[in-house]
């Protein structure tokens, strides 16, 4: 799976799936409290568990990096202002934000 930015959409069973990689060019992604970590590579059965651990619904947006050996799944929002996106992850206890714009982790 490809570090990014995913909708999730539910398939004709029910079946939650990241559909389409998001770009956004501008603001922040910031993530909250409800992700799960899988150690390694996701693979498609490890992607669905995670999803139905969070209880992902049809159209939430989902995070999927990795770092470390380490792959990350977790629900994220898109916020505008830097400010606003650092006080999320100081809330979530999250370790960083992206920049949209240059494409880089901030520290919270």
């Amino acid at each position: 799976m490809k570090d990014g930015t995913y909708i999730v959409r539910l398939d004709d069973d029910g079946i939650p799936m990241l559909a389409n990689q998001i770009n956004m060019t501008y603001g922040y992604w910031v993530s909250d409290d409800t992700g799960v970590s899988v150690h390694g590579e996701l693979e498609y059965n490890a992607i669905l568990d995670a999803l139905d651990l969070m209880d992902i619904q049809d159209g939430e947006i989902v995070g999927v990096w990795q770092d470390k050996g380490i792959s990350y799944i977790d629900r994220s929002y898109h916020i505008r202002q830097k400010d606003t996106a650092l006080k999320m992850a100081k809330t979530f206890d999250q370790k960083a934000i992206w920049d949209c714009v240059n494409s880089l982790e901030v520290l919270a």
